[in-house]
This record gives structure tokens, sequence and C-alpha cells, in this order.
């Protein structure tokens, strides 16, 4: 089985990467739609999925945790019920392994790069921007000013970072996490596109 992750700094570019290169490769592309859909499936508010992004308890770690654990749906759970989060996390981990298992999916973020490290069949890659770029990337996506999209760059990026070096103990920035780490302020996110297709169907050998 294979299955690609796309690790991203925040403005770099990763969603349209990882959809054009899910296409470019016949695979599924696993984001908030998934969240989303086990938030209505489970009974809960969609929105929920919205409000969370990598950082616990956001809704895929609850989905994994229903999954992997076996417990009872989401919905029926009494709302003081808590887990844990470092819980949730390994939930998440489960739920990222078994994307893996069946294959054919393009995972972003999430920590999967770490979830999946040292796998053959793991396609693990990154995609980076200077900050000047990505700020520009978010006022034009967001409509916020230069400030406020430099701060949402380096909260969301600290976030992430810290996610990952939480919960498994790797550092999100390591060049050696990946294979391959793809600059989307020098290539453009076309070109990434193209090269994370050639690198994920030269790792994984498809074509």
């Amino acid at each position: 089985m294979s299955v690609v992750t796309v690790s991203r700094q925040y403005g770099a570019g990763g969603l349209r990467v990882a959809t054009a290169l899910a296409e470019a490769l016949g695979f599924r592309k696993v984001d908030r739609e998934l969240a989303e859909q086990a938030a209505i499936e489970l009974g809960v508010d969609p929105e929920i999925a919205e409000a969370q992004d990598e950082r616990p308890p956001a809704i895929i770690e609850q989905l994994g945790m229903a999954l992997a654990a076996g417990g009872p749906p989401f919905g029926t759970m009494p709302p003081e019920a808590t887990v844990d989060d470092r819980t949730l996390a390994e939930a998440t981990r489960r739920v990222i392994v078994g994307l893996a298992d069946a294959g054919g999916y393009v995972v972003l973020g999430r920590g999967a790069a770490a979830a999946l490290a040292g796998r053959p069949d793991a396609c693990n890659l990154s995609l980076v921007g200077d900050l000047p770029d990505r700020a520009a990337r978010i006022m034009r996506l967001q409509g916020v000013d230069r400030k406020q999209a430099v701060e949402r760059c380096r909260r969301v990026d600290a976030e992430r970072t810290a996610y990952v070096k939480r919960f498994y103990g790797r550092d999100i920035r390591d060049p050696l996490l990946y294979d391959a780490v793809l600059n989307t302020t020098l290539l453009g996110l076309d070109a990434a596109t193209e090269l994370a297709t050639g690198v994920a169907m030269r790792k994984l050998g498809i074509g």
C-alpha cells in the first residue's frame, strides 16, 4: 500500500499542492473534509472541525478515539466526559496508520510524517516558504493586513511544531523527516506540485 504525507508551513500552499498531488496520483486527499464528514456521522456539529487545526482535542482525534478504542459514538458521550489530549493524539496516530495500511491517501498535516516515519510505503513531503511570501498569500486568501498575516503564520507554525514535538518527539522542521523539502517561494506552487508528484511516484513505485 502507498500513502503520501504533506507537512507544510502556514501559507506555503499546502492545501493546493496536496489537492493537486492527490489528483495526479489518483489518491484521496485527507484533511478537514474527512473531519467534517466524521463530525456529521458521529452527530457532532461540523463547525467543531472548522474551529480546530492540529490542536487537541480536534474532531479527527475524537474520531480516532471512537474508531480505535471502540467506544460509544461521540454524540452519545455525556458532556462532562473527557479524554486526555495524549490519548487523543495516540488515537489520531492510529487513524493515520490505518489510512497508510489501506493505501491510496494523501494526508495533509496532523503529524502524519512523524506518525509514519520509517515506513517504506510512505512518501513524506514538506512544503516551506519565505515568511513574506507566505504572509502575502495569507493576505490574499484571508483578507487581512500584513501584520496579521505574519502573526498567523508564526502562531500556526509554532502550534504545529509544538504538537509534533509533544506527541511524537520529533522536530517538524527537521529535513531528515522527509523524502523531499520543497520551497514554494522559489519553485511556485505548480512546479512544487510537479516535483512532489515525481518524488512520490519514484518513492512509491507508481507508474
